[in-house]
């Protein structure tokens, strides 16, 4: 049941975590949708899921729990069997013999609760958890994957002749998509070798071998692959990509496929891709609140280019698709050009860019204009073509997001420049552009503070090979952030590192979170822009003007306890 309208905006106006006008907006939409205004809120995430969550929470009258940080032991999830967990959206976390402390999304489901009571002969206390928090959480009922997932292979192993048809190898696929769900991979790598098959997943942005599989089974294996992805089983000697969704324990996972040939055979690489947009919240990337506030005082004017930068695999595309699921709405017509299409948003028209029909990001760009569009996405500028067409669509009256790749945000310009855009027209049409990387948090099952010396930073950045000095770095972030002055003051600082748990398989790390520096396009910057200012100069005027540096970021970060110094130092290094 969902809570009363009236009474959730009064408590969110109350609490000042929403504009009245952006309220009344939302208000409307939930009206035309058929929403109720609580379910729009949570789907936009235009707040966040905890803030928002604490809030109904309150209104219902029940403490508030983030269920995902809860250790829960294998007696208490049987209490509740995963059929019910997972469709009622109700996990026990906690018990004292008398009292059941249980999570579910709604409180007022009274008739589950005395289900419950009359089932466990137990007192139940109800805690409001967000659907997305439960969600996640319901991953510890497949905990045991690990002991399938390694029981198979040894079958397989013991006697690679049984693995001997398409229905072998489908369990097999199974059980390596599956085992890579539950541990948050972002990418499965099948690579033939001369006596096995290696599987490494991409865990946190790093490659883990998981297992060997006998040669004997990669043929079947690929094979099978290849018909969910509607690819020719025929074709041995050319390169093959393709995607397709499979359901596994009443989960819909997502993969896009790519084949190549190598000497030993044909290696795979299967990306998962989220199947929904619910996942996509700006505010749960990682920015600061100052990053936030200019980006969100620059998608909300009516034309305009934004760029996103930095390398492969930094984040660039999800940090677009949560700036598009906050502007998207019936009002507006939003596009996208794509190669390749990563995340499916309801209400949006995506273009996938295709080479063999000449579907190029400037032929579909040129396309797409000509459908009146609002607000337009491109994947990739690659070209002055591409450029141009996106600069010129930014000065008729469109929203143009796009990506590229620099190191950082003030490289961005000189790179527009040299593929043949006009400064007068970057300083015109460019309002914001983004600059990120990704970096492994700690685990905070196994988090442990200690104190490091100034002098031990410096020595760590000159093994990075970083040409940074942190002198100058501490003292840009002592700039930005008073409270931390008197900490930089001194010889030492007290950061975190993760000692390795079975939490995080010993790795110290669990997730990822970005770093970041936004650059503001203000008229002092567009003053530079028309000088052919060099990157140094735009760098330091947009520092003058309040911009963190992506490095500095990431040291703050450092400090926050959110990472370790080693990881920002891996990502950021030349």
């Amino acid at each position: 049941m969902a809570i009363n309208q009236e009474i959730l905006v009064k408590a969110l106006l109350e609490k000042k975590l929403i504009q009245e006008k952006a309220l009344t907006g939302f208000i409307s939409h939930a009206k035309t949708q058929n929403k109720s205004l609580e379910s729009l809120l949570f789907e936009r995430e235009v707040i966040s899921d905890s803030k928002l969550g604490e809030v109904v929470a309150e209104l219902y009258g029940v403490p508030f729990i983030k269920i995902t940080e809860k250790t829960i032991s294998e007696p208490l999830l049987r209490i509740i069997p995963y059929t019910l967990a997972s469709h009622q959206f109700v996990i026990p976390f906690e018990s004292n013999g008398s009292d059941l402390q249980i999570a579910l999304n709604n409180p007022h489901n009274f008739e589950l609760m005395s289900f419950i009571e009359k089932k466990t002969g137990l007192t139940i206390i109800p805690h409001y958890a967000t659907k997305k928090d439960l969600k996640t959480a319901l991953k510890v009922y497949n905990r045991d994957v690990n002991r399938k997932f390694n029981t198979l292979l040894k079958s397989a192993l013991k006697d690679p002749t049984k693995i001997e048809s398409l229905k072998d190898a489908a369990k097999i696929l199974d059980t390596i998509i599956f085992f890579a769900y539950q541990n948050n991979a972002s990418d499965v790598h099948i690579e033939p070798h001369k006596e096995f098959i290696l599987v490494r997943y991409r865990i946190d942005g790093i490659l883990q071998t998981i297992a060997e599989l006998p040669m004997a089974i990669l043929e079947l294996l690929t094979t099978r692959i290849k018909v969910l992805a509607n690819m020719r089983t025929d074709e041995h000697r050319a390169a093959q990509d393709g995607r397709f969704k499979i359901e596994l324990e009443n989960i819909e996972i997502t993969l896009r496929v790519s084949i190549i040939p190598i000497y030993e055979g044909e290696k795979t690489v299967l990306r998962l891709l989220s199947s929904t947009s619910q996942e996509l919240n700006l505010e749960a990337l990682g920015y600061s609140d100052r990053n936030l506030k200019v980006i969100h005082n620059n998608i909300l004017k009516t034309s305009g280019l934004i760029l996103m930068t930095g390398p492969t695999g930094s984040g660039k595309t999800t940090t677009l698709y949560s700036i598009l699921k906050l502007l998207n709405s019936p009002e507006v017509n939003v596009a996208t050009i794509e190669d390749p299409i990563e995340y499916r948003l309801e209400g949006t028209n995506q273009i996938q860019v295709n080479p063999k029909t000449n579907l190029t990001f400037a032929k579909g760009l040129r396309a797409l204009l000509r459908q009146d569009p609002d607000i337009v996405m491109v994947g990739e500028i690659r070209d002055e073509e591409t450029a141009d067409i996106a600069i010129n669509a930014a000065l008729t009256g469109h929203i143009v997001l796009a990506t590229l790749h620099t190191n950082d945000a003030a490289s961005t310009i000189p790179r527009m420049l040299e593929m043949g855009a006009e400064a007068f027209l970057l300083s015109a049409t460019v309002k914001t552009i983004i600059a990120q990387r990704l970096v492994r948090t700690i685990c905070s099952k196994c988090k442990k503070a200690y104190k490091i010396s100034k002098e031990k930073f410096n020595e760590l950045g000159q093994k990075f090979n970083l040409g940074k000095n942190f002198d100058e770095i501490f003292q840009e972030i002592s700039e930005t952030n008073p409270k931390l002055k008197e900490t930089l003051s001194g010889t030492e600082v007290i950061i975190s590192k993760g000692e390795g748990c079975a939490s995080c398989s010993g790795s110290g790390y669990k997730g990822r979170t970005s770093i970041a520096e936004v650059m503001e396009i203000t008229e002092d910057i567009k003053t530079l822009i028309l000088k052919n200012a060099p990157p140094r100069e735009l760098e330091d005027k947009a520092r003058e003007q309040g911009m963190t540096t992506i490095f500095a970021d990431g040291i703050l970060k450092v400090l926050n306890g959110e990472t370790t110094l080693e990881e920002v130092l891996r990502v950021m290094r030349t």
